[in-house]
């Protein structure tokens, strides 16, 4: 690859000046699996892509409308946070399934993966251990990957892991157990979702290896039958006495 230096009138090797951390990053497997639908006659499986028949296009665009009638408020730089009602508005959807929020416990982001990225950003250094099921879903690790971790696989079916397996994987690898990562309803790649007693053992082994629990609930409001359980970070908050206690994220 080649690149221009200001004031240099000859080409240099860009390789030299990339943090060494892009040693370890890949072509996004999630944008080769996106290509397929441009493709009207393949029928994919491959990605959680919803029918454009369900999509809510006419709300969108009486909500779009509606928020471009005060465009100082709609396109204007804003507070880093996000918007303040919509904060308030999640914040009190959180109340009700059980984790009393404010406003201020809120950060909108732009989309799942920035969140995703914002986390390991803050909790893994360069070898520390995030834990996940196998297999889990793909862009969760494209977005760890940055951040230079290793990967354990999270045993929450009676193995024979133990917490301080965890932690001797973690040691030899040059770090610690930093973050437990889970999709506990309906995950992607597999459709499960993790029983009580499974949420209550990944609470309890983050716990015991003094690390946080990042719970994707993409999928959550999807259950069509059955009883709803009540979310790794409900079950925490109600353990713990609070949002502010709790180590899920």
């Amino acid at each position: 690859m080649l690149s221009y230096l200001p004031g240099r009138r000859s080409p240099v090797n860009a390789h030299f000046r990339y943090a060494r951390r892009m040693d370890g990053m890949k072509a996004s497997e999630i944008r080769e699996l996106l290509k397929l639908v441009d493709r009207p006659e393949v029928i994919s499986f491959a990605g959680g892509i919803p029918d454009p028949a369900v999509f809510p296009a006419d709300a969108a665009r009486a909500a779009y409308a509606k928020a471009l009638r005060w465009p100082e408020a709609a396109l204007q730089y804003g507070i880093s946070e996000g918007y303040a009602p919509l904060r308030e508005w999640i914040a009190a959807e959180m109340t009700r399934d059980g984790v009393v929020a404010t406003a201020d416990n809120i950060l909108i982001t732009a989309g799942s993966q920035q969140g995703l990225d914002f986390l390991a950003k803050a909790l893994v250094s360069p070898g520390d251990a995030v834990l996940t099921e196998y297999p889990t879903y793909l862009g969760a690790c494209q977005a760890f990957s940055a951040y230079e971790p290793s990967y354990d696989r999270l045993r929450l079916d009676g193995g024979n892991r133990t917490p301080g397996s965890y932690l001797g994987r973690a040691a030899a690898a040059g770090g610690a157990v930093k973050a437990l990562y889970l999709v506990p309803d309906f995950a992607n790649p597999t459709g499960l979702s993790l029983g009580l007693p499974e949420r209550e053992a990944a609470l309890s082994l983050a716990r015991e290896l003094d690390a946080v629990v990042i719970e994707d609930a993409a999928y959550r409001a999807l259950r069509f039958s059955g009883e709803d359980l009540p979310s790794l970070q409900a079950l925490d908050v109600a353990a713990s006495g609070g949002l502010e206690a709790s180590r899920v994220a």
